[in-house]
C-alpha cells in the first residue's frame, strides 16, 4: 500500500511544514525595528553592491541608492552637476614672441582686446620672457588661427617644431637624452602634451640636434617612437577641461571626497588592462591631473559633444579604502559592504538574503526623510501576504504567485511599471554566410509574429523596440521603422538568396542541397533568453530555417564567443544608456576584440553618422543624426531586435509618497510614479505616506 506508506512517511513532514508556518507569522509580527522602515519584499538574494559592472533588478537599485554619480540627469533629462559642481572648457594657446618686448606689446594688446575677435572671452593670460600663455573660454575650432590673425607679424618669433611621440613616459625619456645630450643648448622650449607627445622648439644648427635625438631613440626602440619635424611655428595649443567638485560630499564613514578619488577610479576603470572596460568612453581623453583636492584638469587630444556624457557614466569609489595595492579578495568584500556616498548606507545583510539600509546623514542635499529601508526575501507567499495586510510591506518584486493574488484580490495593490530601458536582440554574425547578406536578415525578420513572442510575466513588461536610444531623450530622433511581419515576404526573399523549399524535409536548401541551418547561441541561466530563443526557433523552422537553440554559461560566452565573434547568432539584451554615443556598438572600428560591434557590421554611412553624432554641438542637427541612425540600422539589420523590457514592482495603495530634497527651491512632495529617468530617479526619495503626512502638517500655516 504505497499510498499509506507515503501518506504515513509525509506526516512528519506536514507537522514540520506547518512549524515553519507558524514561526513566520510570529517572525512577521516581532519585527519591530521594522515598524516605522519602508519594506521591500524580494524574490533572490541580493548579490555584490558593485557600481563598476552592469547590474539590473535590485541589486542595481541598491547600488544606485549607496553610490552617486559624477553628473546626474533633471526631470527633462538634461545633464546637470551633481558631485562635479561646476566645468569649464578652455583652450590654451601659447605663442612664441619674436622679443620680450614684442611680447609685451602682444600682451597689452591682448589685455585691451585689440587682438580678440568677437565673442572670444580672455580667462588667463601669462607672459615668460619672449612667451605668453593664452587662455581662451571653450573648444571653439581654430581659435588660435583666428587669435594669431590679429597679431603683428613681425612680433611672431619662428622655431623649427619637432613632435616627439612614444608609447608612455615621454618626460623621462627625454629627460633621460637631455643628461647627455651635446646639442640640446638649442632647444627654444618643450611643451608636453600627456604622458605620450612632447613638442621641442629648437633654433640654429637644427639637423646636428635631429641627428643626435634619432640616435638616441633609435637605441630605445622599446618606446617604440615616431619624430617628426613639423616645420617653423610660433604657436602651440592644446584643449582643457577644468572640474571642480563639490565640497561638502563625505563618504559614508566620514572621510571626504576629493580628487584623489576621482584620479583613482579614472585610472582603475580607464586602464589598457582594466577588466570594466571603460577605456573606450574617454578615447579623448590625454591625461587627468590633480590640481588640487577639488580640482581637476583634463587634457583632452580631442573636443567632442559628448564630453560630459562620459563623465556621468564613471563611478567613483573611496580611495582611502581601495588605494595601496589591495587584492582581488579587497574587492570582493568591499563589494559585499560597500561604503558609498550616496543618501543611503548599508548597515548590515540580512539571513534571509535582503538588505538594511539607513539614511546617510551627511549627504550633501540632505538625508532622505525615510529613515530606514528593508530589502527582505520573505519565506511564502502567506507571509507576505500577511505583512501586506498588517502594512509591514510597502513594495514587492512580484512572482506569478502575487501576482494571481493580486488579480483576484483587486485595490489592495497598484502595479508601477518602469522605462523600458533594457534591450533584447539577437546579434547576428555578419562574417558568417549567408548572414552577410542583407536580404537573409530582412527575410529572418519578417519571419517572425512578435505578438506571440512577446510576454509579460510578473517581474517585467515587454514591447516591440522603438529606438537605439534611451526613451524621451532630448537628442533622440525619429524611432526606427522595423521589418514587419510577413511570411510571404520572408518565403519570397528566401528563394530570391538561393533558398528554396525542400517540401520532402520542410527546410530551406541551397544550390548543392545543404539546408539552411543556424545555432543560436543562449545563456544557460537567464530563463526569459531561453523562451524567447526557442520561440523564435520555431518561427524560423516555419518558412524552412532550422536554428538550433544551444545553452552555454555566460562566462563562455563572455570570454570565448563574442571577443572571437565564434558564433552564428547569440541571444543578448543590454540597458539602453542615457548618452547618445553609439560608435563603440556600431562602428566598423569596434570590430576587432575589445570592442563591442560584436555583429560585425562594416559600413561607411553608419560610422560618418556615428562619428558626427560624438562631435555635434547643434541639439537639432544632433536629433537629426540620432533619427538617421535609427534608420540606417533597421534596414541593415545586424541584428534581430526582439523587444524592449522594464521592470514592473507591486505597491501597496497608499502608502508610499515621493519627498524630493531641495535642488533649487523647495522641498517637492509628489504621488508615487516613474520619472523620465525610470526609477533611478525618484527611488531614493521614496517616504512612507505616514512620513509625508507629517512633513505636511509641518509646513501648514497653522502649525506653531
Amino acid at each position: 500500500m504505497l499510498w499509506l506508506r507515503s501518506l504515513v512517511f509525509a506526516a512528519p513532514l506536514a507537522t514540520g511544514a506547518l512549524g515553519v508556518w507558524l514561526f513566520e507569522r510570529v517572525a512577521d509580527l516581532r519585527f519591530s525595528h521594522e515598524t516605522e522602515a519602508l519594506v521591500y519584499a524580494i524574490e533572490e538574494p541580493i548579490g555584490y553592491l558593485n557600481p563598476l559592472v552592469p547590474l539590473t533588478g535590485i541589486d542595481r537599485e541598491v547600488t544606485d541608492l549607496l553610490f552617486e554619480p559624477l553628473l546626474t540627469r533633471d526631470d527633462n533629462l538634461n545633464l546637470r552637476p551633481n558631485l562635479i559642481d561646476s566645468w569649464t572648457f578652455q583652450t590654451v594657446v601659447t605663442v612664441r614672441c619674436s622679443s620680450e618686448e614684442a611680447a609685451g606689446e602682444a600682451e597689452a594688446k591682448l589685455r585691451s582686446g585689440e587682438y580678440l575677435v568677437d565673442g572670444m572671452d580672455l580667462l588667463a593670460l601669462v607672459r615668460a620672457g619672449n612667451v605668453l600663455s593664452v587662455t581662451i573660454e571653450g573648444f571653439e575650432p581654430a581659435v588660435e588661427t583666428r587669435l594669431l590673425e590679429r597679431f603683428d607679424p613681425e612680433n611672431l618669433g619662428g622655431h623649427l617644431m619637432i613632435r616627439l611621440s612614444v608609447n608612455h613616459s615621454v618626460r623621462d625619456s627625454l629627460g633621460a637624452f637631455l643628461e647627455g645630450s651635446v646639442e640640446k643648448s638649442q632647444i627654444e622650449m618643450i611643451e608636453y602634451d600627456g604622458d605620450t607627445v612632447a613638442d621641442v622648439f629648437v633654433e640654429g644648427d637644427t639637423d646636428l640636434f635631429l641627428r643626435e635625438l634619432r640616435l638616441y631613440y633609435g637605441s630605445n626602440r622599446s618606446l617604440d617612437p615616431v619624430i617628426e619635424t613639423l616645420g617653423e611655428q610660433s604657436h602651440t595649443s592644446r584643449h582643457e577641461m577644468l572640474v571642480d567638485l563639490r565640497r561638502d560630499v563625505r563618504w559614508h564613514d566620514g572621510a571626504r571626497f576629493t580628487a584623489d578619488d576621482v584620479v583613482f577610479s579614472y585610472r582603475e576603470l580607464t586602464g589598457r588592462d582594466s577588466p570594466f572596460g571603460f577605456e573606450g568612453a574617454f578615447w579623448f581623453v590625454e591625461d587627468l591631473e590633480k590640481i588640487d583636492a577639488y580640482r581637476l584638469r583634463v587634457a583632452c587630444r580631442d573636443t567632442p559633444a559628448i564630453i560630459l556624457e562620459s563623465w556621468e557614466k564613471l563611478p567613483v569609489v573611496p580611495k582611502h579604502l581601495m588605494g595601496g595595492g589591495i587584492g582581488d579578495g579587497d574587492w570582493v568584500e568591499f563589494f559585499r559592504r560597500p561604503v558609498g556616498n550616496g543618501p543611503y548606507r548599508m548597515t548590515r545583510r540580512r539571513k534571509d538574503g535582503g538588505v538594511e539600509l539607513a539614511a546617510n546623514p551627511m549627504y550633501f542635499r540632505g538625508p532622505p526623510l525615510q529613515e530606514e529601508l528593508v530589502y527582505r526575501k520573505f519565506g511564502s507567499l502567506e507571509s507576505i501576504l500577511l505583512s501586506l495586510r498588517s502594512n509591514r510591506v510597502h513594495a514587492i518584486v512580484p512572482d506569478e504567485r502575487f501576482s494571481g493574488w493580486s488579480d483576484r484580490n483587486p485595490g489592495l495593490i497598484r502595479e508601477l511599471r518602469g522605462i523600458p530601458r533594457y534591450q533584447q536582440f539577437v546579434a547576428w554574425n555578419l562574417d558568417r554566410k549567408p548572414l552577410d547578406r542583407k536580404g537573409v536578415r530582412l527575410a529572418l525578420a519578417r519571419a517572425i509574429d512578435l505578438d506571440a513572442v512577446l510576454l509579460d510575466t510578473a517581474i517585467e513588461f515587454q514591447q516591440p523596440t522603438e529606438s537605439l536610444f534611451f526613451p524621451g531623450m532630448p537628442y533622440g530622433g525619429d524611432k526606427m521603422t522595423l521589418p514587419v511581419y510577413d511570411p510571404r515576404s520572408a518565403e519570397r526573399a528566401l528563394e530570391e538568396s538561393g533558398y528554396s523549399l525542400d517540401e520532402s524535409r520542410g527546410v530551406r536548401v541551397d544550390e548543392h542541397g545543404e539546408p539552411f541551418a543556424l545555432t543560436l547561441t543562449v545563456n544557460e541561466e537567464n530563463g526569459e533568453h531561453l523562451r524567447l530563443a526557442r520561440v523564435l526557433a520555431e518561427q524560423w523552422a516555419g518558412v524552412g530555417v532550422t536554428v538550433k537553440v544551444t545553452p552555454l554559461s555566460w562566462n563562455r560566452i563572455l570570454t570565448e564567443q563574442l571577443p572571437a565573434r565564434d558564433f552564428d547568432a547569440v541571444m543578448l539584451g543590454w540597458e539602453l544608456p542615457f548618452e547618445r554615443d553609439r560608435y563603440q556598438t556600431w562602428h566598423s572600428s569596434s570590430i576587432d576584440p575589445g570592442g563591442g560591434n560584436f555583429c560585425g557590421l562594416r559600413n561607411q554611412d553608419v560610422d560618418e553618422i556615428l562619428e558626427k553624432i560624438r562631435h555635434e554641438p547643434d541639439s537639432d542637427r544632433a536629433r537629426d543624426l540620432t533619427g538617421r541612425l535609427n534608420e540606417k540600422i533597421a534596414g541593415l539589420q545586424p541584428c534581430f531586435f526582439v523587444c524592449d523590457s522594464g521592470r514592473i514592482v507591486s505597491l501597496r495603495r497608499e502608502t508610499i509618497e515621493i519627498v524630493r530634497p531641495p535642488v533649487d527651491g523647495e522641498t517637492s512632495v509628489l504621488p508615487v510614479g516613474v520619472g523620465k529617468a525610470g526609477l533611478r530617479s525618484v527611488r531614493p526619495w521614496w517616504v512612507r505616506t505616514e512620513v509625508a503626512r507629517h512633513l505636511r502638517s509641518d509646513a501648514s500655516p497653522d502649525s506653531p
